[in-house]
């Protein structure tokens, strides 16, 4: 897969208009990605307005933000299609791995952070290794069945891996409405304290016997790419890392990241994709193995395997063998 320039990826909607240019680089993420949504028929019109009002703070920065990105107050036929997340498909990915596979052994546990018990989902190999570990961060909806069974694709190819609900100081992922999770997300300060989260996440799996404290990964997808970035910008214990189609949200702190990173990116995913040049750069400069992959026929959450108007098998299926290969030259 080649790494494509921005002038190749063609305009993004990033920077369009002062409502946008208000906003922080998550939100602004989040505004033109449930723009999309509603372009290409999977939002309805008053969920879309609902999403970008909460993660902006009122409907008339939303009004603005929704103008600014080419959105204007007509009716469309997206308006009785389904909510974008609200219902979620079975797994179709050949990589799945079951609950009941008898070399993962998985359960439910708690990080403390700060405070705070952040609830988690812990899977790993049967045996007593030790064995390199992975952590695992969610997209803008909070968890799901499917970021589960992404910790059990990892413990099934040898790997301790470890997923957190990001919504827990609201009271999990299923006590928020849908349509209120992104903003929770976003909040001011939450930012941080997802850094914090999974630095006490790193923590519990230094002191677990059955892991290498010394080689311990990280991946999201979305919102939990960004997350990766992050902590990779702030964690210089973090080994490697693998960013799904997420912006940076400290941009300015790129040259700080001491984690190998493959970027893995979808071509027709034009807004996300509009960071490439920053980091390819800041990456270059800190002297950091990195690797950015945008991948062919796949567009954003082509991972998803549980969104089925999203999900692209064969650049999925290459993604996972490419985060696979990279943990295992980086983690080894």
């Amino acid at each position: 897969m080649q790494t494509m320039s921005l002038n190749e990826m063609g305009p993004g909607r990033e920077g369009a208009g002062t409502a946008l240019d208000r906003l922080n680089i998550t939100q602004r993420y989040l505004a033109t990605e449930f723009a999309d949504g509603y372009e290409d028929g999977v939002l309805p019109r008053r969920d879309l307005i609902e999403r970008v009002a909460r993660i902006t703070g009122g409907i008339g920065t939303a009004a603005s933000v929704l103008l600014a990105l080419g959105i204007r107050p007509t009716t469309s036929s997206a308006q009785s299609t389904p909510p974008m997340y609200s219902m979620p498909g079975d797994a179709t990915s050949p990589a799945s791995v079951s609950p009941n596979d008898p070399a993962v052994v998985a359960s439910d546990v708690i990080v403390p952070s700060g405070g705070v018990d952040v609830a988690a989902y812990l899977a790993r190999p049967v045996g007593d290794g030790p064995f390199p570990a992975v952590m695992i961060c969610h997209e803008n909806a909070g968890t799901a069945e499917h970021f589960r069974d992404v910790a059990r694709r990892f413990a099934k190819v040898g790997y301790v891996a470890i997923h957190l609900d990001l919504l827990s100081r609201e009271g999990g992922t299923e006590a928020v409405p849908a349509n209120q999770r992104a903003a929770a997300l976003t909040a001011p300060g939450k930012a941080e304290l997802f850094v914090d989260d999974f630095r006490a996440a790193m923590a519990m799996l230094r002191a677990d016997p059955g892991v290498r404290g010394d080689a311990i990964g990280m991946t999201g997808y979305c919102f939990g790419g960004s997350v990766t970035w992050n902590v990779a910008c702030r964690e210089p214990g973090l080994r490697a890392a693998v960013p799904f189609y997420g912006p940076p949200g400290f941009p300015e702190e790129l040259g700080e990241i001491r984690a190998s990173c493959l970027g893995v990116y979808g071509d027709s995913d034009a807004r996300v994709n509009a960071s490439i040049p920053v980091v390819e750069k800041a990456l270059r400069s800190s002297g950091v193995a990195h690797d950015l992959r945008v991948y062919a026929g796949a567009g954003h959450a082509f991972f998803n395997d549980t969104r089925p108007q999203v999900y692209a098998e064969e650049a999925s299926m290459q993604a996972w063998r490419d985060t696979l290969e990279w943990f295992s030259k980086h983690l080894a």
